[in-house]
């Protein structure tokens, strides 16, 4: 997985947060939108996101949607979109059994789809910055003196701890 995070961001990245997500039956839906406040030039990447499916993605139980090559592009949805709530005629949906990561460059247009079913359907998402950029957490504030010894160098490395 750090591999993949990598291949986004290089190796100067950390762990910015993570979060539990649990599209709601009848609910999930999310406006396409990028993870960074703008558009980036040139390849310099600030962003790039994991979700851990804790259960099957499926085209009914509210699976993100993905707009592919759209992080090489220099507008965002809310700019070309008459309404990014809308269904993109490019857009793909992560469709994968749980137990599954799927990677991707954060700056990619995406977004939840509403979960027309009756079970919540979870994920985990971590979610990587450039290490020039501020986490989302501040991960030394909650890391334990134990856990700080116990995951090495590499471990306190990505965490930026």
């Amino acid at each position: 997985m750090l591999a993949g995070i990598e291949a986004v961001l290089g190796r100067e990245y950390k762990l910015s947060s993570l979060n539990y997500r649990a599209a709601k039956p009848g609910k999930g839906h999310q406006k396409l939108h990028v993870d960074w406040k703008n558009t980036v030039v040139n390849g310099a990447y600030q962003v790039c996101n994991s979700i851990w499916l804790l259960d099957d993605f499926t085209e009914s139980n509210g699976s993100t949607r993905i707009v592919p090559k759209t992080h090489k592009l220099n507008r965002l949805p809310d700019e070309v979109m008459a309404d990014p709530n809308d269904k993109h005629p490019d857009e793909i949906r992560i469709i994968a059994p749980a137990g599954s990561v799927f990677i991707f460059n954060s700056h990619v247009w995406h977004g939840g789809t509403t979960n027309l079913t009756d079970k919540d359907r979870r994920s985990i998402h971590s979610y990587f910055c450039n290490r020039a950029q501020p986490q989302q957490i501040d991960q030394s504030r909650y890391i334990t003196e134990e856990t700080l010894h116990r995951i090495g160098e590499r471990g306190r490395y990505i965490l930026a701890v």
